[in-house]
């Protein structure tokens, strides 16, 4: 890099604010080609939290906040469905956080567990296993002293007074109203029956918090009833709908640790919000609606399977108009490379992001639908949830990559004076570069370009454009390295792979390498060559610069020396560097009564009286 006479890139940026041509070309935005960091990990930023189809339950509570009532929230989020009402009716629920080999059940009241003929009164345990032909129920009173043992040919029902504590061994576990069940087959699975009203009071809670406003929580209530409903299992499944986010999150009605802590999970708000929507469901074409939902949209909903399931802007799941609360509207993450290297086929690692496809709805054109991880080991396609999750690290599949370097292109342009400095305004956002890692903003007369090794520098008129002709970033110069100084009588911007200098006679071109530091140790733009008048231009063999008073040429074997005038004109008439002469081995020196250069095949003699004489050897 060079290092004489730096001016600080505001100063010299301000000292040629006139003298230098505005840039009128812009860098066409890149792809959404995001390189793998060195640092470890892309910076994302996302947009909802879930699928994003139906209602978004933050969208519920702005709404209910702004004063829309439940049934508004519901016709806003499913579109064409009716409010219905139905008959409570029972549900088997598969508790399948307790499924494994064995399960545990009790009573804590003076209420006896009731299996048949059999009790299990408070302070004994039953446990039920599976031997692989038939379940098995063994009482056990306190310190595990067998109390009975029963084989069941036939499911076993399980009732209490106040409900049932389904446990695993350590005391864990949860109370359940109505009954649990399990079917004849292992692992131990328990099934909860119990009405539908009841089943709802353990799942609002669970989806919904309880301090939500009441009109969000009826909101949910209703969703949810229509959502369960919906999507019941046919007639002869073993149950009807699960305990998990796979259907809706079910976990009864109290629960208790292994240190014996107890909560309550059906708060009194969730409670009421379920008693004030008894029976009440949304319906479509005479059937229950299949009522999805999710944390939050992000501001737009997504396309689901239903055609009131539909992409909309949704303005109170956006950012802009959220609750105080919502911190899912929008989010930032880091996305591990390490995590999507999972993605890689034969264990390769990953080189970059692609997204190839989105939805088109809102910000960055929407949610991804198709995303390739370009590997070592070739590409993997992505889509659908795998987008969305990368393995629990992401929120939504509405995302973007933050470009590295965002932080850092903003301090640059406000050093420089902001809007009303050399750069003007933006034009653009941060962009990422889809080959190389590193980021580039636009504004109205430049640019702002910052990769990992170099920082953030801006770039502008003739000097970026020459930039831009030899490849920009991906050219031999790489990254500038250094904002735009100003010299007597011009201007340059020192890159990765060597320099930009301009003036207004010679215009900006491109020197580098052995070229550069021959022309540097000659004085720069201030010694006896001047400016480059030209790009470094390839030889066989070799390469050469020309500048105002002569010109540079370099070859592996002679390295770089300086030819002009009279001894550059004959040596030209030999056949430059393919003649008899070769390329120079010593820049233009002084001898008696004039000067010399001298070749690989001879010298060239210059004096005053006899002009240019060539030697050959």
């Amino acid at each position: 890099m060079r290092r004489r006479r730096l001016l600080p890139a505001a100063l010299s940026a301000g000292i040629l604010l006139t003298a230098l041509p505005v840039a009128t070309a812009t860098t066409a935005q890149a792809a959404e080609t995001f390189p793998a960091p060195a640092s470890g990990s892309w910076t994302i930023t996302g947009r909802g939290y879930g699928h994003g189809w139906g209602m978004s339950q933050w969208g519920a509570q702005s709404r209910a906040v702004a004063g829309q009532g439940y049934r508004q929230v519901l016709e806003a989020y499913y579109p064409g469905t009716t409010a219905a009402t139905r008959a409570d009716r029972s549900v088997r629920v598969q508790l399948s956080r307790f499924s494994g080999p064995e399960v545990f059940l009790e009573t804590r009241t003076a209420s006896p567990l009731q299996v048949g003929a059999r009790t299990v009164p408070q302070g004994q345990r039953l446990r039920v296993t599976w031997d692989g032909t038939a379940l098995v129920g063994t009482a056990f009173a306190p310190g595990w002293q067998e109390v009975w043992t029963e084989r069941w040919s036939a499911p076993p029902v399980v009732s209490g007074g106040d409900g049932v504590w389904v446990e695993r061994l350590d005391g864990s576990g949860n109370r359940y109203a109505g009954t649990i069940t399990f079917p004849l087959s292992g692992p131990v699975t328990p099934i909860n029956v119990l009405g539908l009203e009841d089943y709802l009071l353990g799942v609002v809670p669970r989806e919904s918090p309880a301090w939500f406003a009441p009109e969000a929580l009826k909101a949910q209530a209703v969703a949810a009833r229509s959502y369960a409903l919906s999507t019941l299992r046919p007639a002869g499944s073993a149950y009807d709908i699960c305990d998990t986010e796979a259907c809706q999150v079910y976990q009864g009605s109290a629960s208790r640790t292994a240190d014996g802590t107890l909560t309550d999970l059906q708060p009194a708000a969730t409670t009421a919000a379920v008693r004030a929507t008894a029976g009440e469901i949304r319906q479509f074409e005479g059937a229950a609606a299949f009522t999805q939902f999710s944390s939050s949209n992000g501001g737009w909903s997504a396309t689901g399977s239903k055609p009131y399931l539909r992409a909309a802007e949704d303005p109170f799941s956006a950012p802009a108009g959220k609750v105080p609360q919502d911190t899912v509207a929008g989010w930032t993450a880091q996305l591990p490379v390490a995590t999507v290297a999972r993605a890689c086929p034969g264990g390769g690692q990953p080189l970059a992001l692609s997204v190839t496809r989105r939805d088109g709805n809102g910000q960055w054109g929407g949610r991804i639908t198709d995303l390739l991880v370009r590997c070592t080991t070739g590409d993997a396609p992505l889509s659908g949830s795998a987008v969305a999750r990368f393995s629990g690290a992401l929120r939504s599949s509405w995302w973007t990559v933050v470009p590295g370097g965002t932080a850092q292109i903003d301090a640059a342009w406000r050093a420089l004076g902001g809007d009303a400095g050399v750069l003007g305004l933006p034009t653009s956002p941060v962009w990422g570069l889809p080959q190389v890692e590193g980021s580039y903003q636009l504004f109205q007369r430049g640019s702002v370009y910052w990769s990992p090794a170099t920082g953030a520098h801006a770039v502008r008129g003739a000097i970026r454009d020459r930039w831009g002709a030899l490849g920009w970033e991906n050219g031999w110069l790489g990254f500038p390295a250094t904002g735009e100084l100003a010299l007597r009588g011009g201007a340059f911007t020192a890159f990765q792979g060597g320099s930009v200098y301009w003036s207004p006679a010679t215009g900006a071109h491109a020197v580098r390498g052995a070229i550069r530091d021959r022309w540097g140790a000659l004085g720069w733009e201030d010694g006896w060559l001047g400016y480059p008048t030209t790009d470094e231009v390839a030889l066989r063999g070799g390469a050469f610069t020309h500048f105002r008073g002569g010109s540079v040429y370099w070859s592996p074997a002679t390295g770089a020396h300086a030819v002009r005038g009279a001894i550059r004109d004959a040596w030209a008439r030999q056949g430059w560097e393919t003649g008899r002469l070769g390329y120079p081995t010593s820049s233009e020196y002084d001898v008696p009564g004039g000067k010399r250069s001298d070749f690989q095949g001879g010298s060239i003699t210059w004096t005053p009286a006899g002009g240019a004489v060539v030697t050959v050897r």
